[in-house]
């Protein structure tokens, strides 16, 4: 098999190496997507160091990947496919969206069990249960969370094969719920003529919302990154802290607005490197309540299980999955 897996973002690239499926995963390796003027220099260069036989590969990419020519959302990486795997001279190679991979990622799971929410079996997959609920146990399940941008994915389990449904929910329209938010809406229309989802769920949401609130109090900002405001806001840092708390009580009307549009009330499962970070601050947000506020249906909502993955590798083990998983079978070169 000779499997080279990657988890690829719009700012890091993760790389790892399986030498057959009972393997375990290793070579694990952060490349800066900057440092490369583009994938298959990034990929030589981890092959080369690491002394590597690459025989297929199995990428998980920020951004659509069904064409042959894939563009990675938000960083400046693009490729053919065909012309890829002609360059790196593999048997085969698969691209799947980067919260396909994310979801396929927690097979082991959800395949053959019923106790998925038992505290060993959490601990086990580096999950914390951020909210308790009562799961439908044939029911879809939600993955999602911000990082460079906003991933959205949902996984449906057929035949005991979890199947992951790929689309771009982060690009979709911001759709705010307070007045404050509205503001928020018409301060970034000022700056663009489309607000997508991501533009206020991302490291660079964080920096738009931290600016928006630096605006509304007339004061200097102190900070001009999304880790310089994430870090403020952890240590206390006043507009900080609204900021974060801001962008989490969006998120909780992202994620009951896919639960709705979805039906996914197995469970959600948010991943990304934000989200672990700012974890405290879901607790002193707004969030639990957001969650709620959806008039009829807050019951439907309100019963679902949120989970909070701490697995940083867990696109690279979905990328893995996917090689093996039938439904991505002819997705392969």
């Amino acid at each position: 098999m000779k499997l080279l897996v990657a988890d690829i973002g719009g700012t890091n690239a993760r790389f790892g190496y399986q030498k057959n499926k009972e393997a375990e995963i290793g070579h694990i390796e952060f490349l800066n997507c900057i440092d490369f003027e583009n994938i298959e220099s990034a990929m030589s260069h981890y092959i080369a160091k690491n002394q590597l036989t690459v025989e297929n590969f199995s990428l998980s990419i920020a951004g659509p990947c069904e064409d042959n020519l894939v563009k990675l959302t938000n960083n400046h990486w693009f490729f053919e496919k065909t012309e890829l795997l002609r360059k790196i001279g593999c048997k085969s190679l698969l691209t799947i969206n980067d919260f396909a991979a994310q979801g396929l990622g927690f097979t082991s799971l959800f395949k053959n069990r019923s106790n998925f929410l038992d505290e060993g079996v959490l601990k086990e997959h580096k999950l914390h249960l951020l909210k308790v609920g009562n799961f439908i146990d044939n029911s879809n399940i939600l993955v999602t969370g911000p990082g460079t941008g906003l991933g959205v994915s949902t996984l449906i389990l057929f035949d005991n094969i979890l199947i992951p449904i790929q689309g771009e929910g982060g690009n979709a329209n911001f759709s705010p719920a307070t007045e404050l938010e509205i503001d928020l809406l018409r301060w970034l229309l000022k700056k663009m003529n489309y607000v997508p989802t991501e533009e206020v769920l991302s490291g660079r949401g964080l920096v738009n919302i931290y600016n928006f609130l630096i605006s509304r109090k007339n004061c200097a900002s102190q900070f001009s990154t999304a880790e310089e405001i994430g870090h403020a806001a952890i240590k206390g840092d006043e507009i900080s802290c609204c900021a974060a708390k801001m962008m989490i009580e969006i998120f909780a009307t992202s994620i009951a607005n896919n639960i709705l549009i979805t039906g996914s009330q197995k469970c959600v499962i948010i991943c990304g490197g934000i989200p672990a970070k700012l974890h405290d601050l879901f607790i002193e947000s707004n969030f639990f309540e957001r969650l709620r506020s959806k008039g009829r249906y807050q019951e439907y909502v309100d019963k679902v299980p949120i989970l909070l993955s701490y697995d940083e590798n867990n696109g690279l083990k979905g990328a893995s999955e996917a090689f093996f998983n039938p439904f991505f079978k002819t997705h392969a070169l």
